[in-house]
Formats: structure tokens, sequence, C-alpha cells
């Protein structure tokens, strides 16, 4: 009878240590849901931060680009405006050797 009282205490025990197991297992399985779902969110906003970035980058290398054109095509004009300037400059100076030498 004292054995027998011995196995249903033994019992108990196991079926406690095994209730308590698996309320643990329980517990753990949700704080590892809880990490998940928190690096999930990160993930994503380090995503959507990359894209931002991106984006940026392409608007700035665009503009970059757009006011290298704008700056060629006024070196450009100024070149030519320089030339002209020369050429007339040229001109003039031809056409008063051309006085001096009727003179």
């Amino acid at each position: 009878n004292a054995e027998v009282e011995s196995m249903r205490e033994n019992l108990t025990n196991i079926e406690t240590k095994l209730a308590d197991a698996e309320s643990q297992s329980v517990a753990l399985k949700a704080e590892m849901e809880r990490h998940i779902e928190g690096l999930k969110t990160e993930l994503e906003a380090s995503q959507a931060k990359s894209i931002d970035l991106e984006s940026s980058l392409v608007a700035e290398r665009e503009a970059s680009a757009a006011k290298y054109s704008e700056l060629e095509a006024e070196k450009t004009s100024i070149e030519a405006e320089l030339q002209d300037r020369i050429e007339s400059h040229n001109a003039e100076v031809e056409s008063m050797r051309e006085n001096l030498t009727h003179m």
C-alpha cells in the first residue's frame, strides 16, 4: 500500500513537472513570437529607410546631372560669346591696319 502511494506521489510529481514544462514551453513560444515580430518590424523599417535613401540618392543624382547640363550650356554660351568678341576685335584691328596702310 505504501508502495502504491509512493508511485502515486511520483506520478503526481511527474505530472506537475510536465505541466510546468508545458507552461514554460508556451511562454517561451510566445516570447519568441514577440521577438520575431519585433525583428520583422525592424526589418521593414530598415527596408523602408533603404528605399528612401535610394530615392534620395537618385533625386540628387538627377539634380546634379541637370546642374551639370546647365553649367555646360552656360560654358558653351560664354565660349561662343568670347569667340565672337575675339573675331570682332580682330576685325577692328584689321580695319585699323587697312586704314593706317591707306594713310
